[in-house]
């Protein structure tokens, strides 16, 4: 049997991550997204075809960085595996096969994700005939640092990364690396392009959380005063179906909390009321597990198990 390297944690950040990744671009301006899967045992392929926010059709294979590294204050390192093994003697050769069977599968883009829990925190829409250029330039810088002594802790070649060729999002220990990347002409930084869905692109999950105004703590006989609030709109079609869909009961498998009166139960939105206000991205919670969806030590498996329900009542798998 080959050994498993991967827990069941990284399976489930995955799901969730890959399920973020269409409200994602949708806030972005894309439009016509279409999230395309092929199962591998447990791994998965992911291909989004969507319209850009200039008007251009595209294909986008998805690649996720395996890692996020937390080496200071800043951002860390993050680095996705392009290819599992390649021939050491030539990886050029590999890496230029690896870009022609995306061209062979219709691929104009390679998307290049990293996540932090249920948030999107970069991503390289990289054209797809840059690929192995790009790669070949973090390798080369690579070598070049590690030659001049000035790498950090590291003492192999990043890209190469054993003969596992690899592309770098971002490392603070040597940055000119990851600079190869998004200095590259078509290289495009999606968390960068302006969020369509609303004026005021911060969350405010909180207003999901019934009689939770931090604003209005404290004192008796306050004084009255006009508060302008910007908030994410939702659709009260879809609150009125999840708590329809849940027939009164606590969607989180294993709870089945429930009271007769209404408005007992939340609508929590697992990933984010900006990112997606769908009956599929949506579930009927008690007040006890909605804040443990939000606040518990274990919220992000949490909300991975949530999503799996959820994605259950997708136009796609009710077909």
């Amino acid at each position: 049997m080959p050994r498993e390297f991967r827990t069941e944690e990284s399976y489930q950040a995955e799901k969730v991550t890959r399920a973020s990744l269409v409200p994602f671009l949708e806030e972005r301006g894309f439009s016509s997204v279409d999230d395309r899967r092929k199962k591998y045992g447990k791994n998965e392929s992911q291909t989004i075809h969507a319209v850009d926010p200039s008007g251009h059709a595209v294909s986008m294979r998805v690649k996720l960085c395996w890692r996020l590294g937390r080496e200071g204050k800043g951002r860390g390192y993050s680095a996705a595996q392009l290819l599992a093994k390649v021939d050491r003697q030539n990886p050029d050769r590999d890496m230029e096969d690896f870009q022609a069977k995306l061209v062979a599968d219709r691929v104009s883009h390679l998307l290049v994700v990293q996540s932090d829990g249920t948030s999107v925190i970069a991503a390289a829409s990289i054209p797809v005939n840059s690929v192995a250029e790009i790669w070949r330039a973090q390798r080369d810088e690579s070598a070049r640092l590690l030659e001049m002594g000035v790498a950090g802790r590291r003492k192999s070649n990043q890209a190469l990364n054993g003969d596992s060729p690899t592309i770098w999002l971002s490392d603070e220990k040597v940055p000119s690396i990851a600079q190869k990347l998004w200095q590259h002409p078509g290289v495009v930084d999606l968390v960068k392009l302006p969020v369509l869905s609303t004026q005021n692109p911060s969350d405010d999950t909180f207003n999901d959380l019934a009689g939770l105004d931090l604003a209005l703590l404290g004192r008796d006989q306050g004084k009255r005063f006009q508060q302008i609030v910007s908030g994410v709109k939702r659709d009260p079609a879809v609150r009125r179906a999840v708590i329809k869909r849940c027939n009164g009961t606590c969607e989180r498998p294993g709870c089945g909390a429930g009271r007769a009166y209404p408005g007992f139960l939340d609508v929590h939105h697992i990933l984010g009321a900006e990112k997606s206000d769908r009956l599929w991205t949506c579930v009927a919670l008690c007040p006890n597990c909605h804040r443990e969806a939000h606040f518990s030590p274990e919220s992000d498996q949490l909300n991975a198990e949530l999503l799996e329900f959820a994605r259950r009542f997708s136009p796609s798998k009710t077909r």
